[in-house]
This record gives structure tokens, sequence and C-alpha cells, in this order.
């Protein structure tokens, strides 16, 4: 698979074609079905896939059903698996979003770059067939950091969210040879986004003074559990990021 087919598939389910005609032997549907036979999704949350800041699908329901059957997980519109929407959905969506298309996250390399990693590593198209899928090579790439976000090298912030039921934790990293940075996020222990993120003194107090809550699309099974305002900054205190030398990002 190529960029060029990637858009290719994404174009015609757009223009209404059947999903499941489109992905039909594709290297994608191959590689969801190696996902689902690791029972990797089980490792991530629950999304919506109607996007916070449009207020709009970033997927048809027809995509998002025949994402979930390939997977073999159930679901009901809009809430799904995560990983399963933030991985392979948004490689198909052809939405705009004030940030861009959501695949521009994967394609771009831009995620990859701020862990260190080959800017390829999340396409579907990265390596031999052994060396996984998108979604098992990010897991890969997340689940270590959530482990120990304060002892992971280039995590520069890391806040918990929580209620009685629900725990959500921000990370923001920053890869010291690259630049490049990025906000990983997960809710219950469970994965459930990462996108590229400019860490500066003036993001982290934006994200300081928002009340808690759930963001980036989570959901839990528990709706009514709202997060309240027991938070906790791990790494560092804004006063330390004040103080903190001037860089090409802003900090």
């Amino acid at each position: 698979m190529t960029i060029d087919d990637l858009l290719g598939a994404a174009a015609r389910i757009d223009a209404g074609e059947s999903p499941r005609s489109v992905l039909e032997g594709s290297l994608l549907a191959a590689q969801i079905a190696q996902d689902a036979s690791a029972d990797r999704f089980s490792l991530w949350g629950l999304s919506t896939v109607v996007d916070e800041n449009t207020g709009t699908p970033v997927i048809s329901p027809a995509l998002f059903a025949e994402l979930h059957r390939l997977a073999g997980l159930d679901a009901t519109w809009p809430v799904g698996n995560a990983g399963l929407i933030h991985v392979y959905g948004y490689l198909l969506s052809t939405v705009s979003t004030p940030y861009g298309l959501k695949r521009d996250r994967w394609v771009n390399g831009d995620v990859a770059r701020a862990l260190g990693l080959e800017p390829s590593i999340f396409t579907p198209w990265f390596g031999p067939a052994s060396d996984g899928t998108p979604l098992h090579r990010l897991t890969a790439a997340l689940s270590p950091i959530f482990d120990a976000p304060e002892q992971t090298p280039g995590v520069e912030f890391v806040t918990h969210e929580s209620s009685d039921r629900v725990t959500a934790t921000t990370v923001l990293v920053r890869h010291p040879g690259s630049g490049h940075s990025a906000l990983l996020y997960a809710v219950n222990g469970k994965l459930l986004t990462a996108f590229p993120f400019e860490i500066s003194a003036s993001s982290i107090a934006s994200l300081q003074a928002e009340p808690p809550r759930l963001r980036y699309n989570a959901v839990v099974d528990a709706p009514r559990q709202p997060l309240d305002t027991r938070r906790v900054l791990a790494l560092p205190s804004l006063d330390q990021i004040r103080q903190a030398p001037a860089t090409a990002d802003g900090i």
C-alpha cells in the first residue's frame, strides 16, 4: 500500500462506494484482522467519531460499521473503539477540522518524530508485515510512557484528572533532537489518542485553566460520572516552565 492507495480508498468511500467493497482484500483489512487476533483493541478505550471541535462525524456510519465488523467488535454509532477509530478511521477520514485532516498526524510523521521514531512508523506501509501494524506500533510506543510517564525521557508535563470512577491522564512529550512534541491521552488505563501539540507555557496554562473533563472525544461507560476538581500535576510546575530558557517552541 502507498499513500496514493490510501487516498484512493478514502475518496471512493467518500463518494458513496461501499466501505466493505473498498476494503475487501486490502492491507488495512488484513492489519485490522491481525490486531483483532492479537487482542490489541482491548488496550484502547472508547471514543465518539463526532469531533469535539466541529460537532460533526469524522467518518460515515457505513465506514464506522465496517471497521468494527472487520475488528470483530460490537459498537453502536457513534461510539466505538478508540484505537480502531483514531488509527484506521482517521487514515480513511476525508473530513477537514481546524487542525487539518485527521490522518495527517500519522502520514506526516509528527507524532512519530515527537516520540523519537521513524516518521512513517504509524502508517500502514511501514516496513515488512513482520514489523506489525500501525496500531501495534502505536500501542507499543505509548503504553510504556503511560506506565511510568515521570521516568520517560522527553516527558515535560503530566496531569491526572479524576472522579470516583474515572481517571484521565494527559502527557506532553517532546523529542529533544527533532523538537517535535505531542499530546498523549489515556482514560482509566486505556489508550485514547495521540496528536501533535506545541508545548509552551501558554498551551500548558490553557490546559490547566479548563475545568476537569473528558477530552479528545473520549467516552466512558459511566457518562454521568464527570471529572471533578481533583487534578494532580506531576511534571513540572508552571512556574518552572516560565523560568525555563526559551526555545524555538516558545518555552
